[in-house]
């Protein structure tokens, strides 16, 4: 069995784009995985499709169009993970606002799958959307997805082809969109409980208004929180299986 130069490089090639690909994915992008079993993962899956990836090696024939060519599979691999992560991008600034607005932003918890100190809610709603992420089975979408990007981006084609900047900046502002309405319940209930108090203590001015309304901001945001559970997820899942389309629009060709 003879394997040629040429078969090594587009390998090399293909495991390059997988390999940027899972460092960028949810759950491989943290540190909770260590870098062998990403390693592993991208080593294992870019045997499987290698003698399927159409390529075109006609630059590569010297050392700086090999490198460019490798610069090129990082770009396409990251560029489609970051796509996968605008959805937990977007869980995460839910996160935030709903632990402002609730009070509960002093309260923060270690998330040992991206290694930094968040507010809890932000990291329950991060594994929230995790769990709902793989128990719908989005990631198997987001594998086919990735597989056809090589039949869209064969090896050797350059990603600048797909004029992807447009596409991807405007996934960026939905992120906030995205984020603001899993948020909008419980801006409307901070609002609404500011208002109240603010009557409240004019009506009554021996009462301790910052404190009381404090305890129910907090009492009455957890309440909202357990209530809007199916609301979130549903945002959180049609985003997702979103996400896996626009993994393929974003590279096609312009």
């Amino acid at each position: 069995m003879t394997i040629l130069a040429g078969e090594i490089v587009v390998w090399v090639l293909v495991f390059i784009r997988t390999g940027a690909f899972f460092l960028g994915i949810p759950l491989f992008a943290g540190k909770m995985v260590p870098k062998k079993i990403r390693v592993a993962f991208a080593l294992m899956l870019s045997l499987l499709i290698n003698p399927l990836v159409p390529a075109n090696l006609e630059i590569a024939t010297h050392f700086a169009g090999a490198i460019l060519l490798a610069m090129n599979e990082v770009c396409i691999g990251l560029l489609l993970a970051m796509t996968v992560r605008m959805v937990f991008f977007a869980v995460e600034l839910a996160g935030h606002l709903i632990s402002y607005e609730i009070g509960l932003m002093a309260s923060n918890s270690i998330n040992p799958l991206l290694g930094s100190s968040n507010a809890t809610i932000t990291t329950l709603l991060y594994y929230f959307s995790l769990l709902v992420f793989f128990v719908a089975e989005v990631h198997y979408d987001v594998l086919k997805a990735f597989i056809m990007s090589f039949e869209i981006l064969p090896i050797g084609s350059f990603f600048l082809k797909a004029s992807p900047m447009v596409e991807f900046v405007r996934e960026v502002a939905h992120v906030f969109v995205l984020g603001t309405l899993m948020a909008a319940p419980f801006i409307a209930l901070n609002f609404l409980i500011n208002v109240s108090f603010a009557v409240l203590g004019k009506a009554v001015p021996k009462m301790n208004v910052f404190m009381t309304s404090f305890a129910i901001r907090i009492l009455s945001g957890l309440i909202l929180l357990v209530s809007s559970i199916l609301l979130i997820s549903a945002y959180i899942l049609d985003s997702s299986r979103r996400s896996v389309e626009i993994m393929l629009d974003i590279i096609q060709p312009g």
